[in-house]
């Protein structure tokens, strides 16, 4: 099967700090015979693509070109939107030791996204329209995938007064959160929502009770009780999600619910916004992929917040993301460096890497199952679904559209490594673990990634 510029070295063996001369701005571009995957339009097809001038020309059948056309043989391949992740962690700054926005950023393209929404739980965190700003600019002066801010909804993300939410929209931010610690305090959190609302912004909460769960490390349940190690119970995720939602409710403002790990909490989500809510929510690749048992072998690179649930919840998790309950999936990318993370099970701090796996991962869950999900509607939760619900444009490939687009090999297995990664840390229990599904090139306009380089 000829596929154009495709490598037939493995992918394993490159350098990721490697970076091409290749493209060019200015030269036409035909895609062969690709699966057109296009949720915005409910596009699933065969079809040719032509770029001009890093736009999208012409589609369907498309007859010879001039050869100065650059042309893909893309049969087997999958071409799509750029991905939208709305829930990630940069560290910068004050991190830079795990993630910084370039790293980060890099890591991102590697996986698919071209969008990203960063989580303001940074030092300093977010909290101000100057450091949203140098949010804005240091993501810009990276030039892979677009970074949007989110900013603090209180001062410090102390919980204790509301910060300067319409300045920071003003400057760029996209939504607010103070994602690592809920927002308890019902008249800020309706303050924050009055004030998203004026400005087309949304408020995203971290859905815990802390006080249900002092020391907590892991799920509560058998394996916590094996090991002898502090539990975190299901009602911290149910209660907090539930007086959320009954805020949201009593005020008629709009809040996203991030990184459910509970059916439990999506039945709630689903219930409220049956009711006419304005509520949304995402849930995560591992959360889908993987349950509690995962910390008796992978130790703190399995330590999450929130935890990996019973093997049960993780079931009907599945379940009702194949529904439809579910608005998007979010990788909730939180590195932290190797020293951290080697502190062990109850020091180690929570979280893991992810935008590289999401989307291999993601796929493999929904689709792989015996009653699989279709492809269109997994890529819905990468693309409509996290874009509608921060109220941002969704791409697409229609003629006349900025060619911001993946190119994806569904069948190639992969294996994630130090040093085949982007990401300025690689804590995931992935690690090591053969994936299916790799990315082969993405164009944000121009084409700046191929086959595991950066194009300069």
């Amino acid at each position: 099967m000829s596929r154009g510029w495709l490598p037939t070295a493995p992918p394993a063996l490159r350098d990721p700090t490697e970076r091409t001369t290749l493209t060019d701005p200015g030269r036409p571009l035909l895609i062969r015979r690709a699966r057109l995957l296009d949720p915005a339009r409910g596009r699933d097809e065969v079809s040719d693509v032509l770029v001009e001038n890093g736009v999208v020309a012409a589609e369907g059948t498309i007859g010879p070109q001039p050869g100065s056309c650059e042309t893909i043989e893309a049969d087997g391949l999958w071409l799509m939107p750029g991905l939208t992740d709305m829930h990630v962690h940069l560290r910068e700054p004050g991190g830079g030791e795990s993630e910084t926005i370039a790293s980060g950023l890099r890591a991102a393209v590697a996986g698919g996204f071209t969008t990203v929404a960063a989580m303001p739980n940074t030092l300093p965190p977010a909290d101000t329209p100057g450091r949203i700003r140098d949010l804005v600019e240091k993501g810009r002066m990276a030039g892979t995938a677009r970074l949007l801010p989110v900013g603090c909804i209180t001062e410090g993300r102390a919980g204790g007064r509301i910060a300067d939410i319409e300045g920071m929209a003003a400057a760029g931010a996209v939504a607010f959160s103070d994602d690592g610690s809920p927002v308890l305090d019902e008249g800020i959190l309706k303050e924050a929502m009055a004030a998203a609302g004026r400005t087309g912004t949304v408020v995203v909460q971290h859905a815990e009770l802390p006080w249900l769960e002092p020391g907590g490390v892991v799920n509560r349940g058998p394996v916590s009780e094996s090991l002898g190690i502090p539990g975190i119970p299901a009602e911290s995720e149910t209660g907090a999600v539930e007086s959320t939602v009954r805020v949201a409710e009593s005020c008629g403002g709009r809040v996203h619910l991030t990184h459910l790990s509970l059916p439990e909490s999506v039945g709630i989500v689903h219930e409220a916004r049956l009711r006419g809510a304005r509520v949304t929510c995402d849930v995560t690749p591992h959360h889908l992929a993987l349950d509690e048992t995962e910390v008796l072998t992978s130790g703190s690179m399995a330590k999450m917040n929130p935890p990996l649930r019973s093997g049960r919840d993780r079931g009907r998790l599945v379940d009702l993301v194949a529904r439809g309950w579910v608005t998007a999936v979010a990788s909730d990318h939180a590195p932290h460096a190797a020293e951290l993370k080697a502190k062990g099970l109850m020091d180690a701090p929570f979280g893991i890497t992810g935008l590289e796996t999401a989307l291999s991962v993601t796929l493999s869950v929904l689709t792989g199952g015996p009653e699989p999900m279709p492809v269109l509607d997994v890529l819905a939760l990468f693309t409509t679904g996290p874009c509608g619900a921060l109220g941002i444009p969704c791409p697409s490939l229609p003629p006349g559209a900025p060619f911001n687009a993946v190119l994806f090999d569904p069948d190639e297995t992969w294996t994630p490594s130090r040093r085949t990664m982007f990401s300025g840390s690689t804590n995931t229990p992935f690690l090591g673990r053969p994936l299916r599904g790799r990315v082969k090139a993405v164009w944000t306009g121009r084409r700046i990634f191929r086959d595991g380089a950066f194009e300069s």
